[in-house]
């Protein structure tokens, strides 16, 4: 069976988007109902697949977080994946980027919650064109190891490029270090 570019695309799309409704159902913190999708978030469903989703990169040095160090340790997050996808609609490009990662303690853990700085940035031809900076809470307990968490960035419209320009990062982000800043973030 042959299948059209178009065709393996929307279905690649449908596959992604599902993978990042399940994932975004299991977000860590506390239970409850996903609440209805925004507007946004229907319009963005509701446009064509487009031939280019730029892949998601995580730039050296932002894939791991450490709180504190030896003995004095909180903890340690990690990305482990990322995904994305995308849809056109009124000339615009509506993108959804997930991460997911985990959060392992130290031993100066503390029961109660993390809040994890997590930045997606996007380049269009080197020029920064989207930047959101996320905090994604992670319940923590010393005693009951590892815990994942998942993020997903819904926001994300800017204009179709012209060709495949465009760069997304993704990573956890303190802000600058040391006063100096990191392009695109």
């Amino acid at each position: 069976m042959h299948m059209s570019k178009q065709t393996f695309a929307r279905n690649a799309a449908g596959i992604v988007l599902a993978a990042l409704a399940l994932g975004a159902c299991s977000t860590s913190g506390g239970g409850g109902t996903v609440p209805a999708p925004s507007p946004a978030q229907q319009a963005a469903s509701a446009g064509t697949v487009p031939d280019y989703c730029p892949q998601v990169s995580l730039r050296e040095g932002t894939a791991i977080l450490r709180r504190g160090s030896g003995d004095a340790l909180q903890y340690i997050a990690s990305i482990a994946s990322t995904t994305r996808s995308c849809r056109v609609r009124d000339r615009q490009l509506y993108m959804e980027v997930g991460i997911a990662g985990r959060v392992v303690p130290g031993p100066a853990a503390r029961p109660g919650s993390v809040q994890l700085p997590i930045r997606v940035a996007i380049l269009d031809s080197g020029k920064l064109v989207y930047s959101q900076l996320g905090q994604q809470p992670v319940s923590t307990d010393p005693a009951g190891g590892p815990k994942e968490f998942r993020y997903v960035d819904r926001a994300i419209r800017i204009a179709v490029p012209q060709g495949r320009s465009l760069v997304v990062y993704a990573g956890f982000d303190e802000g600058p270090q040391g006063g100096k800043s990191r392009p695109g973030s």
